[in-house]
């Protein structure tokens, strides 16, 4: 798997990543990560990019424990587009 960064500087911890369609940007994804703290410090969410390196992310899952985090990262895999 390759490594992206996030713009946000949240830690991926697993990434999924497809070709963005008509009217999205190029390279599309969804990614679990590690935030620095609080009492959501696991959170999945949607990740957009211009160039693959450098992602974007929006419509966040927030979750207290890593388990939770990656149910989470599963049911949104299930419902992403096959790369």
């Amino acid at each position: 798997m390759t490594e992206i960064t996030l713009r946000n500087g949240a830690k991926p911890i697993l990434h999924y990543t497809w070709k963005g369609g008509r009217g999205q940007r190029p390279h599309q994804g969804l990614v679990l990560a590690k935030t620095d703290g609080g009492a959501h410090p696991y959170v999945t969410w949607a990740m957009a990019s211009d160039g693959g390196e450098f992602w974007d992310c929006y419509h966040g899952h927030y979750c207290g424990q890593l388990a939770e985090g990656f149910r989470s990262f599963a049911e949104r895999r299930k419902a992403a587009p096959d790369a």
